[in-house]
């Protein structure tokens, strides 16, 4: 199913609906929350080419003296007013499926592509921050029920895109009586779904609903092994559940015109003004234990969630960016959602700087009026 044309490797923008962005730093130079600022990223990056431009969805702050992820503008909202100023990108918005009934959030994902002229697009996620669910009164769910709930909320939400004539729906969760619709979206047959499904559980949740699976590279890692990582997945979505899909996956950018000047900013982010304190409140799981890992280890770890939230760090001049994005490329990505440190800043830099040579490698088709 192809909804973003035919770069070979497509590009989207992550999280620019968060005060700082991705980045737990005390930097004056961070990313600074403003409707203005964000109309002036979603231009930078429409006029970039940039394939989708995509929120995160917080409730709480993660914590620290930065509030982490807590200053931020709701997703829904956020992607009907850029869509109604941006004219080439598909605007996306980052949903938890257990705050928002589906009839509601269905109604609410239509007004928002016709308002895009067909260009909006679902990051469904179930939810992981148990300080989030206490907001709301309700405990979390369990990982696997939580993708059963996700699974029949899809379900519902595409009959009320599709289906013309008033429908029933009874499942273990939802009870829809006589359900209908109108207008549909403009999008056929449906807008796009993104997740992030990373568990065993996760992946085939993704293999049989997205259309986008968003997979994590980890550094360090080889690219032969995310290459196998890719591949099995899509060999799942196709055997099982006789579908296809495209893969994307996050980085984090610092792109300087050399290679010392990115990794010393770098350590002025990360090192100097790094927010620790924002990972404090973290449910366990998340990082790993203190008992179990290298001080060493365990110091690098956290620093690097510092920037990006566990994104691929590109880091360096635009020619090893664009070189460490042919390796992704190569390995079976589609696309990759970006974040920097401030976006307007980094846009700029990436469309004068990086996306030239993207074109030259091949992964990308030369702008028109470029």
């Amino acid at each position: 199913m192809q909804f973003f044309g035919d770069n070979r490797l497509k590009l989207g923008v992550f999280a620019a609906n968060l005060d700082g962005g991705l980045t737990a730093s005390t930097v004056e130079d961070r990313q600074r929350l403003s409707w203005d600022n964000s109309v002036d990223i979603a231009r930078l990056a429409d006029e970039g080419g940039f394939e989708l431009q995509i929120p995160l969805a917080r409730w709480k702050s993660l914590g620290g003296v930065t509030h982490f992820n807590g200053c931020n503008y709701e997703g829904l909202t956020w992607a009907a007013g850029l869509s109604a100023v941006t004219c080439k990108s598909n605007i996306f918005a980052t949903i938890h499926v257990p705050v928002i009934h589906p009839i509601v959030a269905a109604k609410q994902m239509t007004t928002i592509d016709h308002i895009g002229h067909g260009r909006f697009g679902l990051n469904l996620v179930c939810g992981w921050f148990p300080a989030e669910f206490e907001m709301f009164g309700a405990p979390m769910m369990g990982h696997d029920a939580r993708y059963e709930y996700a699974a029949e909320w899809l379900e519902i939400v595409r009959k009320f895109w599709t289906i013309e004539d008033e429908f029933d729906y009874e499942g273990k969760f939802f009870k829809v009586t006589k359900g209908w619709q109108q207008p549909k979206p403009l999008r056929k047959p449906h807008p796009p779904v993104m997740n992030a499904g990373q568990s065993p559980t996760g992946a085939r949740f993704a293999a049989k609903y997205a259309d986008i699976a968003f997979q994590s590279v980890i550094e360090g890692d080889a690219f032969s092994t995310t290459r196998t990582r890719f591949s099995e997945l899509r060999r799942i979505a196709r055997e099982d559940f006789s579908r296809e899909l495209t893969i994307w996956t996050g980085c984090w950018v610092i792109c300087r015109p050399t290679e010392k000047e990115a990794r010393d900013y770098l350590h002025y982010c990360l090192y100097e003004h790094g927010d620790l304190s924002a990972l404090d409140g973290l449910p366990k799981e998340v990082l790993p234990p203190v008992d179990k890992t290298p001080p060493d280890v365990l110091e690098q770890i956290r620093r690097k969630a510092l920037g990006g939230w566990g994104g691929y760090h590109l880091v360096g001049t635009p020619e090893q960016i664009v070189d460490k994005l042919i390796e992704f490329s190569e390995a079976g990505a589609d696309g990759v959602v970006l974040s920097w440190v401030n976006y307007q800043d980094g846009l700029r830099n990436w469309n004068r700087e990086v996306m030239p040579l993207l074109e030259q490698a091949g992964l990308r088709k030369p702008r028109v009026g470029a």
